[in-house]
């Protein structure tokens, strides 16, 4: 039997202030500006953000291994522009996905000076759209702390149902403090209940 190949995903979303797209080469350095920009803000929340070697060279190539996973539908990282000036505001994307369901988790961060306009709803609600729509995704999964307050905020405005409170799932990755894990689901429209 052979394996039915993976669908492509499209590489660019527009929204009324937004171009999320695939990651293309020379994005590195503006990846590397937000990152460090937006460092302390991150830290706490993801561990990438805790590299002590991060540099334009290594965002880069980070950029090109997400591009090649990207089009191999692999996981598919996004970055998130403003339109009107090109500004590099965040990343989300369809990572871990599972294509016999279809199923993806969304993850997200966004650059510090840009938070409090709800460019993160509209992200995340593009991506949700672009799952369901056209990729046929039956389970989107958005998982964070419970004291990660925004993206809590984000999940619900973007119609995500809290699954689940795991107890005592992970330590934070700096203090090393044993935390509960949220996990919240978003379903497609005609499959409302969890």
């Amino acid at each position: 039997m052979t394996e039915k190949p993976l669908p492509k995903v499209p590489q660019t979303i527009e929204t009324e202030r937004l171009l999320i797209r695939a990651p293309r080469p020379g994005d590195g350095k503006a990846l590397y500006d937000a990152i460090v920009a937006s460092r302390e803000h991150l830290s706490a929340w993801l561990t990438w953000a805790n590299w002590p070697n991060i540099s334009a060279k290594r965002a880069e190539a980070s950029v090109l291994r997400n591009r090649d996973r990207y089009l191999k539908s692999e996981d598919m990282t996004m970055f998130i522009f403003l339109k009107e000036n090109n500004t590099l505001i965040g990343g989300s994307g369809l990572h871990d996905p599972d294509w016999n369901v279809p199923k993806f988790e969304i993850g997200y961060w966004q650059h510090v000076d840009y938070g409090g306009h709800g460019y993160m709803t509209e992200a995340v609600n593009a991506i949700a759209d672009l799952a369901f729509c056209q990729l046929g995704a039956n389970r989107l999964q958005l998982e964070c702390y419970p004291h990660n307050e925004r993206s809590v905020r984000v999940a619900e405005r973007c119609g995500f149902q809290l699954e689940a409170r795991l107890a005592n799932y992970r330590r934070h990755h700096q203090t090393n403090v044993l935390h509960d894990w949220l996990i919240f689901v978003r379903l497609p429209a005609n499959q409302t209940t969890l």
